[in-house]
């Protein structure tokens, strides 16, 4: 590839300064609490500001009915709102320009998640490269190209309009085209790096930010005021909360023109959400308070922002200048601050690179019948309670989803590869500002990034598709939604069935991989009880007609659901075992009880049964969540119960280790998984330790019940 000029160092450190956190907080924080929102509207989190019947603008927060998440712009017209986002668009003459400009930049984005995967799997330097020669560098030349033409359109425009925003975005995608062709040249001979990541990252921010300039209205935010100044007749909107960054924007609304128009003072305030806007009725509006990212430490239920206690800022309007009270000095406008440390995907990127040769000797030296804890060297923040995890073999790597109530309550799903014992981080996390720590009072819908909220907790709502290589999750309604583990991202939603529509459906839906297919065993607490099977070419759930014994209901985490690989059926262990399991031949759909031998009393001890394995060369289902009581003392180690498949009775098994269910035997915040490649239980806990089982059936010590 021919060698293209060097960016300038000035512009590759301001790529990189907008994809950083921004100066560090003080040491001495004032924390603050973000408002909750009332799920019942429709939109929560947005801005109104009314003048009179037919004067008014709201703008920002989420529509949780929107196939985007986010609220557009609208105005009073006879004191009706009425959204005008249409009108807008056909109306702004540079709108391809942004709409072609998106797509690239969801192509960099997608490729920039399959380099990092590929970091993260920590092969040989040459396996690596053409690794990325097949799975991300074809998308990257491509966007290489696309990025030159949409510059030299951009800067082509003459001057008027057009050029006062297209040049100043032709700008940015011209320095993005040229660091992009230097990390293709890069990848095209070694490795990737962190700063590879890095320089994508920044190219990603940069391609958004173009398109930003270019778009019929601002970006999507939340909690950020809108104020309406008498004087020059115009809105005014600054900042706010775009839930995985918050930004320090300016922009103005004519209501005469319905139109808006980004302004770029030389200083702004720093980014903050949740500040107010006064108008000083004389051509400038007053600006306080907000805040921005704790970034000194979240602990448990701990908060999620802090204030910036940095006085009152007046902005003129006429004169496009911001000026603090206090004296202080204004920023660089049209910035972005992320959070730090875990909640970002670099934390996970640094120290030593992932080594799989290494990790594979470790995993190859496991003593066997033993749990061994495995201690990843940077581990997700904060705790992840209430919910599961499941495996994608073809990519090798633990999906968690957990969180909700009191927990963490953001939108990522962490993947932790078995091969380098390494978990990784996707995106920036996103949290719902007030909602989080708020009971099971989750909102449902998208984000502005199109990815969906956790639910009020995940339990086992959600499994892998082994034929769409997609995680499904179906805990809120009316939607499933999708996540590919490929680009790291969540990619879409389906409709579900009203057999899987229903109040508190998190609660009780409990999805199992079977084979080549994922089964959704649904209940409304014993109400309306059922099965569906994802229908893959269609991508919606099929209902299933169950014949012969009736269907036991789900329930939380108190019911199981397992696959028994040697004879395709599914176990279903109900929430009250009072000596029988159930089985469904997938083939015919026919339900049949199984009445396992051995004593019924250490089974009726597990009342959570959630965490199940099925090890097909010993084919025992594992109850991997849950352990029995210790015969000799709490001093002894707590029997792991087990059911032996093909003679249909129970076997108590001694384990050693430190168990993932914990010493009081119970772990409702495990999620468990099978690794069939290495014939490994894995499991991870609400601290995001990870548990590793070598389960050696013939020499393991063993008991009929």
């Amino acid at each position: 590839m021919r060698r293209l000029q060097f960016i300038p160092a000035s512009i590759v450190i301001a790529l990189l300064a907008a994809a950083s956190p921004l100066a560090a907080q003080p040491a001495k924080p004032k924390f603050a609490k973000a408002p909750g929102a009332n799920l019942r509207d429709a939109i929560i989190w947005g801005a109104e500001c009314r003048v009179d019947d037919n004067r008014g603008l709201a703008f920002g927060g989420c529509d949780q009915a929107a196939d985007d998440g986010a609220a557009h712009t609208r105005i009073l017209k006879a004191g009706q709102w009425v959204d005008i986002h249409e009108d807008l668009r056909k109306a702004n003459p540079l709108q391809a320009d942004h709409d072609k400009l998106c797509h690239t930049r969801d192509a960099i984005k997608d490729a920039k998640a399959r380099v990092r995967f590929v970091f993260f799997e920590g092969a040989p330097s040459a396996d690596q490269v053409k690794a990325i020669a097949s799975d991300a560098l074809p998308a990257l030349k491509k966007a290489v190209t696309d990025l030159l033409d949409q510059g030299g359109t951009l800067n082509g425009y003459k001057p008027n309009e057009l050029a006062d925003r297209g040049k100043p975005a032709g700008q940015f995608v011209g320095s993005a085209q040229i660091e992009l062709a230097h990390v293709v040249e890069r990848l095209a001979e070694a490795a990737p790096s962190v700063e590879d990541v890095k320089a994508l990252d920044a190219v990603q921010i940069a391609a958004e930010r173009a398109a930003e300039l270019l778009d019929c209205e601002p970006a999507p935010r939340a909690l950020s005021p809108i104020v309406y100044d008498k004087k020059t007749k115009l809105f005014v909107l600054f900042g706010g909360d775009h839930l995985d960054y918050m930004t320090n924007d300016t922009w103005v609304f004519a209501p005469a023109t319905n139109r808006w128009e980004q302004r770029h003072p030389k200083t702004a305030p720093p980014p903050r959400a949740n500040h107010t806007l006064a108008s000083n009725e004389d051509g400038k509006i007053t600006l306080s308070g907000g805040f921005t990212h704790n970034n000194i430490d979240i602990w448990y239920m701990g908060p999620l922002y802090q204030l910036r206690d940095d006085g009152d800022w007046v902005y003129d309007i006429e004169q496009d200048t911001w000026t603090s009270k206090a004296g202080t000095a204004g920023i660089e406008p049209d910035q972005r601050a992320y959070r730090t440390g875990a909640f970002v995907p670099e934390f996970f990127m640094q120290g030593d690179k992932p080594d799989r040769a290494a990790n594979e000797a470790k995993l190859k030296a496991l003593p066997v019948n033993t749990w061994v804890v495995m201690n990843p060297p940077y581990k997700p923040r904060v705790n992840r309670d209430w919910g599961s995890a499941c495996t994608d073999p073809d990519r090798d790597v633990l999906l968690r989803w957990s969180g909700g109530h009191c927990a963490h309550g953001g939108s990522d799903v962490p993947m932790y590869h078995y091969a380098t014992n390494r978990w990784e981080l996707t995106f920036p996390v996103e949290f719902p500002l007030g909602q989080c720590y708020s009971n099971t009072s989750y909102p449902g819908g998208f984000n502005f990034n199109r990815r969906p909220w956790v639910s009020g907790h995940t339990y086992k709502n959600f499994g892998y598709d082994p034929v769409d290589k997609l995680m499904v999750f179906t805990g809120h309604n009316p939607w499933s939604y999708l996540f590919d583990p490929a680009v790291g991202d969540w990619i879409g939603r389906t409709r579900k069935p009203n057999l899987m529509n229903y109040n508190g459906s998190f609660y009780t839906l409990t999805l199992c991989t079977a084979g080549q297919s994922l089964y959704a065993w649904c209940g409304q607490y014993g109400q309306s009880v059922g099965l569906t099977k994802w229908n893959a070419k269609d991508r919606n759930w099929d209902v299933v007609k169950v014949t012969g014994e009736n269907l036991p209901g789900p329930e939380c985490d108190h019911s199981g659901l397992a696959y028994d690989a040697k004879r395709d059926r599914l176990i279903f262990f109900p929430k009250k075992y009072s000596g029988a399991l159930f089985a469904m031949d997938c083939k015919t759909n026919v339900l049949s009880k199984l009445t396992p031998a051995g004593s019924a009393d250490a089974p009726r001890q597990i009342g959570f049964w959630r965490e199940l394995a099925y090890l097909p060369d010993a084919d025992w289902i594992v109850v991997a969540g849950s352990t029995l009581a210790a015969e000799g003392g709490e001093n002894e180690v707590r029997p792991t119960l087990a059911y032996d498949c093909a003679n249909n009775k129970w076997l108590s098994l001694t384990i050693g280790g430190p168990s993932p269910a914990g010493k009081g035997g119970r772990n409702v915040s495990q999620g468990t998984g099978y690794d069939a490649e290495r014939g490994l239980i894995w499991a991870t806990d609400t601290n995001s330790e990870v548990f590793v089982l070598r389960l050696d059936a013939a020499n393991v010590t063993k008991k009929e019940l």
